[in-house]
């Protein structure tokens, strides 16, 4: 990802057509069959955005962490709505070698991008299809930026070079926050990082809306 430390709210930069869940789902689909970029799923997510009224039926909210519901998935993509209660955030998390892009609907969130400099268990580390094995004692880890994400402003995005990050929701005390995701390919799991017990660990990963 390329980008600079970011410490205000980018202006909007795109403004897609409203569509429904049913027609943007079918064009996810199609692009899943070809060749799965960045910069065509990039593209597609600039251009196109389900209408608010489709995507009330995906949201899904509880009071003390954020929830992640299921618009479609298939082997090769796999695209969520994600709500944000007020105050909450991720823990240290890696996508293991995924491509991922996220846009944002409603409210903003901070994405506290990290590079991992070194650890005791490296096997499999961002492997494509393969697990890391976790369970490492001795973690090194650089904060890279942190990235504003706001609707209609630039999509964050990871990759194989930068996969490891935090994301918060950065509202006020009563301020939600709704974002949608896609990833290729969908996993089921990630690891997961305690910086302060120097220990991570694969955390299971679930639907709130199945």
């Amino acid at each position: 990802m390329e980008t600079q430390k970011i410490t205000e709210g980018p202006s909007p930069v795109y403004s897609p057509r409203i569509v429904p869940a049913s027609q943007f789902v079918d064009g996810i689909r199609e692009l899943s069959r070809g060749i799965i970029t960045k910069q065509r799923i990039y593209d597609y997510l600039v251009t196109f955005e389900i209408d608010p009224a489709d995507l009330a039926l995906y949201m899904n909210w509880l009071p003390d962490r954020h929830t992640r519901n299921k618009i479609f998935r298939n082997d090769m993509i796999e695209v969520m709505l994600i709500c944000w209660p007020a105050g909450a955030i991720t823990p240290l998390h890696t996508h293991n070698g995924q491509l991922g892009w996220m846009t944002m609907i409603e409210g903003r969130i901070v994405v506290e991008n990290y590079r991992k400099l070194e650890c005791n268990k490296p096997e499999n580390q961002n492997v494509v299809g393969l697990d890391c094995l976790a369970g490492a004692t001795s973690i090194t880890m650089e904060h890279l930026n942190d990235e504003i994400a706001i609707p209609g402003g630039p999509l964050n995005t990871v990759d194989k070079l930068q996969t490891i990050h935090r994301i918060r929701n950065a509202g006020g005390p009563t301020d939600r926050a709704i974002s949608m995701h896609v990833y290729s390919r969908p996993i089921d799991s990630c690891v997961v990082f305690d910086l302060e017990a120097q220990s991570c660990y694969r955390r299971e990963l679930k639907y709130d809306n199945e």
